[in-house]
């Protein structure tokens, strides 16, 4: 063991560690709590129908997800629980707002236009007509709906550049079954038929024409592309309308939920309370029972507590995975887990003492023989956290998430801190006693 390696790993470890930690501090980062801490609204959506399938499901969390974060609300938690579509949205205080959000179930109508420009309401329209306005505040005089959005294929709609003239479009690919609708639709239009005499179909959403593209062609086989004066925020916008309107099920508001900060701060608090107590308990016997190998276990949770803080502010931020309260919970679970690593280890040095090795010579010896149980220990936790992450839902999802990934920095922690820690000192006269009486009683023995 050569003491300038082990302090060089030890220096390393601690500077990697302290740097990432410094930088998530740094620019002003934290773990994203969940809605049980800071407090927030529950959502919960559920399908009108009993048919609705799990693709069905996921393709609306997706689509709500993606309404959600384009609105600017931060970290929304959306997830399917069993036939339902829990959104989470944590911090929120607008209830207004987030529900008007949420409510992203309406079903694209493509609808023939008679007529635009300012529609006279007291005029004799016909009985299946509606006076619809259009997102530049136009008025559509348009007929009843020929097809919904299900002609087109899910999350087929891009936004392209036409190579000739450099303006934005929009494609779009038509679904085997809807493509006939389509069609149908279409050589109307181009005809400029009574059903659809300006020749321009309306494409629209919640009421409101999004797009009243003219059709210059009487059939399209396998997709469509929509062109017009767009900029490149419109057109993908229209786009994002295309893929919506392919939504596969209407959605229902079934129960909305607000939880108070002030509960959220309360259970946080409880939680570190909790946490903090049982840890200097914990501390206060293995400094009693281990005394100067104590230092490794103090320094080396603190080391852990650092790894652990930046790795759940980095997971929380770039997943849909929040801190939540049994989040917190795994984590303090895993300390008993990361103690138990140590008191493996240093039972095991103790034994090596008890037979007569020094502590230089003991370190090697105990991790070689531990390693591997710590290491098959951590990896049947690691492997529980997965199975119970796979299979199950809601917040015990957060409790594995979180036991998980605090088993993984056990691991690290211990290999490249804990292990080079005391390797490095058992060659100090302070830590290994035994140099300091074999010295003594060595002077004066004849060579």
């Amino acid at each position: 063991m050569n003491p300038k390696r082990l302090l060089t790993a030890v220096v390393v470890f601690v500077g990697v560690v302290g740097a990432l930690l410094g930088v998530t501090v740094g620019v002003g980062n934290s773990p994203a709590l969940g809605l049980d801490l800071e407090g927030g609204l529950s959502v919960i959506l559920a399908a009108d129908t009993e048919d609705a399938t799990a693709e069905d499901l996921a393709f609306v969390r997706d689509l709500v997800r993606d309404q959600l974060e384009s609105t600017g609300i931060a970290e929304p938690d959306v997830r399917v629980e069993g036939s339902n579509v829990i959104v989470d949205l944590p911090g929120v205080r607008d209830q207004e707002q987030a529900l008007a959000a949420v409510a992203v179930s309406g079903i694209v109508d493509l609808r023939p236009v008679l007529s635009s420009g300012v529609i006279d309401p007291t005029a004799d329209l016909a009985a299946a007509s509606d006076v619809l306005t259009g997102i530049d505040g136009l008025q559509y005089l348009v007929g009843p709906s020929g097809a919904q959005g299900d002609v087109f294929v899910r999350k087929s709609a891009a936004v392209e550049i036409d190579p000739q003239t450099g303006a934005w479009l929009v494609t779009v690919d038509l679904s085997g079954s809807g493509e006939s609708q389509w069609n149908n639709l279409a050589s109307q239009c181009f005809a400029a038929a009574s059903s659809c005499p300006t020749g321009q179909l309306a494409i629209v959403l919640d009421d409101v024409v999004q797009s009243a593209p003219r059709v210059n062609q009487p059939s399209f086989s396998g997709g469509v592309s929509i062109t017009g004066s767009f900029s490149e925020d419109e057109a993908r916008s229209l786009a994002d309308v295309l893929n919506r309107g392919a939504f596969p099920v209407q959605m229902v508001q079934e129960r909305v939920e607000a939880v108070s900060p002030t509960a959220g701060q309360d259970a946080l608090d409880a939680a570190l309370i909790a946490g903090l107590i049982g840890a200097v308990v914990m501390l206060v016997f293995m400094i009693a029972y281990y005394r100067k190998l104590a230092v490794v276990i103090l320094s080396g949770l603190l080391v852990w507590g650092m790894t652990v803080y930046t790795l759940a502010t980095f997971v929380s931020r770039q997943t849909n995975y929040a801190l939540t309260l049994a989040g917190a919970t795994g984590i303090i679970v895993a300390v008993g887990v990361t103690v138990d690593t140590y008191v493996v280890f240093f039972e095991r040095l103790r034994d090596e003492q008890r037979n007569g090795r020094s502590l230089r010579n003991a370190a090697p010896r105990s991790f070689t023989a531990t390693w591997r149980t710590i290491l098959s220990a951590d990896l049947v936790s690691l492997l529980a956290s997965l199975v119970l992450f796979w299979l199950s839902v809601g917040s015990v999802k957060g409790f594995a998430l979180y036991l998980g990934l605090t088993t993984i920095c056990d691991l690290l922690v211990f290999y490249c801190f804990t292990r080079p820690a005391v390797f490095l000192l058992s060659t100090t006269r302070w830590f290994d006693q035994s140099r300091t009486a074999t010295a003594e009683t060595s002077i004066g023995v004849p060579a």
